[in-house]
C-alpha cells in the first residue's frame, strides 16, 4: 500500500535530535504529515504519495504545490535527475529512505545521504522492451485483452507468441494484474500508464522515428488512409477536443517515403514540423491514433496548452476504461 512507503520514510527519517513526524490520512490529497524540528515550530504538509515520479509528472506536482501552500511530495525512489529537477523548482519531497528537501518559508533542509532501499527485482523485464511496451499498450486500449488466448492476444498485438506470457509474468510480479480464478483483474492500470508513457518516451518512441518533413498544404485538408496512417500529437488533440491549435504535427504511419510524399504534398526536412513514425499497433482508430497515444504525445510536452488537452482526452476518453 502507499501509506506504507509515507510510515517507511517517517521512520527512516526519524531523529528525535533533530527532526521527526508523524502522518494523517485526511480529506486532502493523501493525507498529511507533521513534522517537528528542533528550535522552531512544527510544520504541517499537504502530500502526494507516488512510488515513482516520471519527468512527466513534474508539471503536475508545480500545480499543486500552487494549489497548497505547503506541499511535499512523498516517493518510494527518485532518480538524481528528478531530485535535481524537484530541487531547481524547489517541490519539498520526502523519499521512503528518508532523504528529504525542504527549502521554503525560511527552512532549509537537505539529507541525500540515505542509500536507496532495496526492492525484490523482477525476474523478468520483457514488459517494457521494445516489443514488450507494444503489447502494453494493447493491453491499455483493451483491458479485456488479457484474458484472451496467448495466440489471440499476438495476434491482435502484433507481437509474437513468445512474448505474451514473459510480459503477463512481469505486470503479475510488479502487482499491476491479479489472478482470480482463470482470469486477470487489473490493479492500479493509471500508474501502468505513467510506467508505459515514461519507457515510451525513453524506450519505444526514439526506434519508431522515420523522418520529418514540410507540410506544403494545411494538414486539415488531408485525406489519410484509412487504416495505415493517423494524427497523434497536437492535430490529434485538436481533433479529439477542439481546444488546441497545433504548432507541430505527428503522423504514424505504415506508408513508404514515396507514399507519403505522393500522399499527402510532404517535402523532405529536417527542420520541418511534421514527425513521421512508424505506426506500431493493430486496429483502425479512424484519423487519429488511439487517445492513450495521443494522451502520451501531449502530457510530454511542456506545453501548457498540450498538457491541458492532454486532461480532457484523459477525462473523456482514458479514465472510463482505466
Amino acid at each position: 500500500m502507499e501509506t506504507e512507503i509515507v510510515y517507511n520514510a517517517l521512520k527512516n527519517l526519524e531523529d528525535p535530535r533533530h527532526i521527526y513526524g508523524h502522518f494523517e490520512q485526511g480529506k486532502k490529497l493523501d493525507g498529511e504529515i507533521t513534522l517537528h524540528f528542533p528550535y522552531r515550530p512544527p510544520l504541517r504538509l499537504v502530500i502526494e504519495i507516488k512510488k515513482e515520479l516520471r519527468q512527466h509528472q513534474i508539471p503536475q506536482l508545480l500545480e499543486r504545490k500552487q494549489e497548497y501552500e505547503n506541499f511535499m511530495l512523498v516517493a518510494g525512489r527518485l532518480h538524481p535527475a528528478i531530485k535535481k529537477r524537484l530541487q531547481e523548482e524547489r517541490i519539498t519531497y520526502l523519499e521512503e529512505n528518508g532523504n528529504i528537501f525542504i527549502l521554503d518559508d525560511g527552512i532549509y533542509v537537505f539529507i541525500d545521504t540515505n542509500k536507496p532501499l532495496k526492492t525484490e527485482k523482477s525476474s523478468s523485464k520483457k514488459a517494457y522492451t521494445k516489443t514488450g511496451l507494444k503489447l502494453v499498450f494493447s493491453f491499455l486500449i483493451d483491458p479485456e485483452l488479457v484474458n484472451a488466448r496467448q495466440r489471440t492476444i499476438a495476434e491482435k498485438s502484433g507481437v509474437s507468441l513468445g512474448t505474451v506470457p514473459k510480459v503477463i509474468k512481469t505486470l503479475k510480479e510488479e502487482g499491476y494484474l491479479i489472478a482470480h480464478k482463470n482470469n486477470y483483474l487489473w490493479e492500479d492500470r493509471k500508474a501502468l500508464l505513467d510506467r508505459w508513457i515514461n519507457d515510451y518516451e525513453q524506450q519505444l518512441k526514439p526506434k519508431l522515428f522515420r523522418a520529418r518533413y514540410e507540410l506544403r498544404e494545411d494538414w486539415q485538408n488531408l485525406k489519410l488512409n484509412q487504416g495505415e496512417t493517423h494524427w497523434g500529437g497536437e492535430p490529434a488533440g485538436d481533433l479529439l477536443t477542439g481546444y488546441l491549435r497545433p504548432e507541430e504535427f505527428i503522423l504514424y504511419s505504415n506508408e513508404s517515403p514515396v507514399n507519403l510524399m505522393k500522399n499527402y504534398s510532404l517535402r523532405p526536412n529536417a527542420e520541418g514540423k511534421l514527425f513521421v513514425y512508424e505506426k506500431f499497433w493493430k486496429g483502425d482508430f479512424g484519423a487519429v491514433a488511439p487517445p492513450f497515444l495521443v494522451y502520451a504525445d501531449l502530457i510530454l510536452k511542456e506545453d501548457k496548452r498540450c498538457r491541458e488537452t492532454a486532461q480532457k482526452i484523459f477525462d473523456e476518453y482514458i479514465q472510463p476504461v482505466l
